[in-house]
């Protein structure tokens, strides 16, 4: 089975997980992680203070004094979209979190950019450490942006479904969703997957439920696969697959 066929599985489960760990968790890993992160960073201009030249630890300061401007408008529209989800009014929260998307961007050019600089000034019994410092930080990164995904994909349900829809998919999704899913499980099933193709056209014209446009959410507004449809009716018919 080739990585094309079951992609969607895959990239389906891994989007509900993750609004499932951050609902369940009500969002607070993510304080957590950020903290963890600063903690990193203020070791790793540690390590810059003590081998880097003049030059380069200005230059060090310079993208420091970017990285917390651009993470101080992150966290801002981040505790904003989390208060409007607890409220279920999601309001004009879409407008600034369209320019989520940019600053992260901006972060990851500054991540690459500072890990580079600090390379090139560690002398070579500690390039290793700082390698491994900025492999857990790319980590931390990640699982951050995951939650942050998730946090989207909740704007959009309560811009799309009155509270009581919202409050029946989180807890169908608490309930069905497992949370220690893994890749390998959801590629074992792809070809029964596929198989059930034929059954899920003769349903595309039928009118949408709940979770047909849960799923859209999930395909960004677009006609979800097949793959994802069986695997999210077995989640709803209390079935981890």
């Amino acid at each position: 089975m080739n990585e094309h066929e079951f992609n969607p599985v895959i990239q389906a489960v891994v989007s509900i997980r993750h609004l499932a760990k951050a609902t369940s968790e009500n969002w607070s890993s993510m304080k957590t992680l950020g903290s963890e992160l600063s903690t990193d960073l203020e070791k790793a201009t540690s390590q810059i203070t003590n081998f880097a030249s003049e030059d380069t630890r200005k230059e060090w300061l310079e993208k420091m004094n970017d990285y917390s401007e651009t993470i101080q408008k992150l966290k801002q529209i981040m505790a904003e979209a989390i208060s409007k989800i607890r409220e279920k009014k999601a309001g004009n929260i879409a407008d600034d979190w369209n320019h989520y998307p940019k600053y992260v961007e901006h972060v990851e050019e500054l991540y690459e950019q500072m890990k580079s600089l600090g390379l090139k000034a560690m002398p070579e019994n500690e390039t290793a450490s700082w390698e491994d410092l900025w492999r857990r930080i790319d980590e931390k990164h990640e699982a951050i942006k995951n939650e942050a995904y998730a946090c989207s994909m909740q704007l959009q349900m309560i811009q799309n479904h009155d509270p009581k829809e919202v409050d029946q998919l989180n807890d169908s999704i608490l309930k069905h969703i497992p949370l220690v899913y893994t890749n390998q499980e959801a590629q074992r099933y792809t070809e029964e997957y596929m198989r059930a193709y034929e059954q899920l056209k003769k349903e595309a014209s039928q009118k949408k439920t709940l979770w047909d446009k849960f799923l859209d959410i999930l395909a960004g507004g677009t006609q979800q696969t097949p793959a994802q449809r069986v695997m999210m009716q077995r989640w709803v018919d209390g079935e981890k697959i």
